[in-house]
């Protein structure tokens, strides 16, 4: 499969995960259950559609697992994100425009829980509620990603499972972390909306897109490192 190919089929399929998991968020006034559910029934659409091509990454978090793990070449991450990046603002953009409203459009901001006091202006954040947050989206991400690892992983044989296993494992995650930081664990999903956001004026989720970037990758190199001190599979070569 060409590397053009992969990178569009990443494209489009970020682009489903943004317009139709953000949408369920934003027009069911962040429903728990209905936006833990649409993150993970669009991943299981996904991988049943776009894994046989690219693998489903559709997340920047998720490729650079792969790439610590060997499974892809410098060349594949570096289009495979900048796909992703483009699927999220073309999902991002067409959410908006159905809106007609760009000033909610599901980016991650953190929550009251993490809040030092919740006052009438608003959310009063500390060093801890940054810290909180970003930790939290790396043990987020860090589960999520080794259940892809782990149901991906050719030795076991699980691939028929995998699109279930990782669908509901980002079910599950967002189902904890909604009320921490709205749950991103994936860079282009929360860099789309803040950008887009804050061009309509609403600037919190893109003064703390920091978290949202960084935190995830974190979680995916730590869960490809230990992942491969688990199972002893360090060594796996570039397909």
């Amino acid at each position: 499969m060409s590397l053009f190919k992969k990178a569009l089929a990443e494209c489009i399929g970020t682009a489903v995960l943004v317009f139709v998991a953000c949408g369920v968020a934003v027009v069911s006034g962040v429903n728990w259950v209905a936006t833990s559910l649409a993150f993970g029934l669009v991943i299981v659409a996904m991988a049943y559609s776009i894994g046989n091509v690219s693998g489903c990454h559709i997340n920047p978090a998720v490729s650079i697992a792969m790439f610590v793990r060997k499974k892809m070449s410098l060349n594949e991450f570096i289009a495979y994100v900048c796909a992703q990046v483009v699927g999220a603002f073309v999902g991002s953009a067409l959410l908006g425009a159905f809106l007609r409203d760009f000033s909610a459009l599901g980016g991650n901001t953190i929550q009251a829980t993490l809040a030092k006091e919740v006052t009438l202006g608003g959310l009063k954040l500390d060093a801890w509620s940054y810290v909180a947050a970003f930790l939290v989206e790396v043990v987020l991400t860090f589960i999520f990603v080794m259940a892809i690892l782990g149901v991906t992983d050719s030795k076991f044989h699980d691939g028929k499972h995998a699109g279930l296993v990782i669908g509901g494992a980002l079910t599950l995650v967002h189902l904890i972390g909604l009320g921490f930081t709205g749950t991103s664990v994936n860079p282009a999903r929360s860099l789309a909306p803040a950008v887009l956001q804050a061009i309509a004026g609403e600037t919190a989720s893109l003064e703390q897109v920091w978290i949202w970037i960084l935190a995830p990758l974190c979680g995916g190199v730590l869960a490809a490192i230990v992942y491969g001190i688990l199972t002893g599979n360090n060594k796996e070569k570039t397909e």
